[in-house]
């Protein structure tokens, strides 16, 4: 077996500069994805498991891009001064990187939770040729809710918020356009108020591209957020994004299932043009 090339390196974003590693498929690719992934401490829980998931789809004759949105990771930036439609510029820059890195390949776009709900945005006009979403919120005000919750479950159990306090009061806080520290990233109302009408945007029903929802919980198809167009896994408790003891978990059906779907996008694409 070929050894896989990773290629870590910059791109320029206005005055910051984004992160990326280019994982590459040995003697050339049939398709590439591009990775977004999930927000703060979710992308240092899920970072291996994201790492092995690029390096899955290299050796599977896929390429693979993984990038730190602004404010995050070893990208530059402030985070406070994020919001969801400058890290949907992110994911939009790092998709054209990949396109002049392979050109005339297919391109997929893949987002895992907050990466999830930037990807399917990024897809609505752009001419990617598919796209896979792992456990997308239903939106992003829906999204940062459940971090909220998180929060208010770790301050009052560890005693560092004080005076006992509600998912409300911290909602009051950032409205009223104080910082608030929450899992070690400064959230503003900027960043808030960005989320108030972020809302998962599924593909329409027209739109003849390949694209699939994978929940990660098991969930019956009733609960499916895009009947007919959804996949239900059961990945190991607790998820690995929200924790990092467990450093392998067993996702061999997933990645198999997810790395036949990026392939599979390349050939529609590819059965299109001949």
């Amino acid at each position: 077996m070929q050894a896989l090339t990773e290629s870590p390196g910059f791109l320029t974003q206005g005055e910051d500069s984004l992160y990326f590693v280019h994982h590459r498929a040995p003697g050339g690719c049939r398709a590439a994805v591009l990775l977004a992934g999930p927000l703060g401490l979710e992308r240092a829980h899920a970072y291996v498991v994201w790492t092995r998931w690029a390096r899955h789809l290299a050796s599977q004759g896929v390429d693979a891009l993984r990038l730190d949105y602004r404010g995050c990771g070893e990208s530059t930036g402030r985070f406070e001064d994020m919001t969801f439609q400058r890290w949907e510029e992110d994911v939009r820059a790092g998709l054209e990187h990949l396109r002049r890195e392979r050109p005339g390949v297919p391109v997929v776009l893949h987002g895992l939770r907050l990466g999830a709900l930037l990807a399917a945005r990024v897809f609505q006009t752009d001419r990617a040729d598919g796209l896979l979403l792992w456990d997308p919120p239903e939106s992003g005000r829906a999204h940062l809710m459940e971090v909220l919750r998180r929060k208010v479950a770790a301050d009052n159990l560890e005693g560092t918020g004080g005076v006992v306090r509600s998912r409300e009061d911290y909602v009051a806080q950032l409205e009223a356009g104080g910082f608030m520290e929450v899992e070690g990233f400064a959230w503003s109302r900027g960043l808030w108020r960005s989320a108030e009408a972020y809302d998962l945007a599924l593909p329409v029903r027209d739109d003849a591209r390949p694209w699939r929802v994978v929940h990660l919980d098991g969930r019956p198809a009733e609960r499916f957020l895009a009947p007919g167009r959804s996949r239900s896994v059961r990945t190991p408790r607790p998820f690995f994004w929200t924790t990092s003891n467990r450093l392998l978990p067993d996702l061999g059906e997933l990645f198999d299932d997810s790395a036949a779907f990026a392939a599979g996008a390349a050939d529609v694409r590819e059965g299109a043009r001949s």
